[in-house]
């Protein structure tokens, strides 16, 4: 979908955790990522890239920090209403700041929330289960695994409820990375997407995909 030949941008960049959501008024996809240079991991910038089709090249438009923050591990949730949030850790991973996207998903339009100051989170995944939203985090401890935590919320601007265990110790050796709701024809289940980092040779990562519960 991009290559580091699609713009200069990407010449030198390192690109983690994109996500892709589809805008039906502009029928595009597109994709927010966090965007590093590798040689100065202090970027801290989101990127962005659009396509019409998902299966085809995307054409890259820009990096940037959300209304001047800085902002590494993110993640994109798109609501039942059509509105869509960029969600990134912000301020060398000690909070999480919640955007809402305009209304072509391309940029920021406002900082709804900064959530759990202090807190050092990372790898946040957002899901909407009847009126609660949920959000899962990692804490910050480089490639090992730790306790993923939850918090929920009636509203996403909040208030937010305090952070709550999730899964084992180490989340059965993962770390965040999406929730997926699938939707049948009796009811939704939401599968959670974790990374299983290898340290040693990042190209061996894998995913675990397990079942939520409620």
């Amino acid at each position: 979908l991009l290559t580091r030949s699609s713009n200069s941008e990407l010449a030198n960049a390192n690109i983690e955790r994109p996500k892709v959501i589809y805008n039906e008024f502009t029928k595009q996809f597109v994709m927010w990522m966090h965007y590093e240079i590798r040689s100065n991991y202090g970027y801290a910038r989101a990127a962005v890239a659009t396509s019409p089709d998902i299966e085809k090249p995307f054409t890259y438009l820009r990096s940037f920090r959300p209304l001047n923050n800085m902002s590494r591990d993110c993640n994109l949730y798109k609501d039942d209403d059509g509105k869509a949030y960029f969600i990134s850790s912000t301020r060398e991973n000690r909070d999480m700041n919640l955007y809402e996207l305009t209304n072509d998903y391309l940029d920021v339009k406002l900082k709804v929330a900064t959530l759990w100051t202090d807190a050092q989170r990372e790898a946040p995944a957002i899901m909407k289960k009847g009126k609660y939203y949920f959000i899962m985090s990692s804490f910050c401890t480089g490639w090992e695994p730790n306790q993923a935590k939850y918090a929920f919320s009636e509203s996403l601007s909040g208030p937010w409820s305090g952070l709550k265990n999730i899964g084992s110790p180490t989340t059965y050796n993962t770390q965040p990375t999406y929730i997926l709701p699938v939707q049948g024809e009796k009811t939704t289940t939401y599968i959670y997407l974790g990374d299983r980092w290898d340290p040693s040779q990042y190209s061996n990562s894998t995913y675990i995909y397990l079942p939520l519960t409620f």
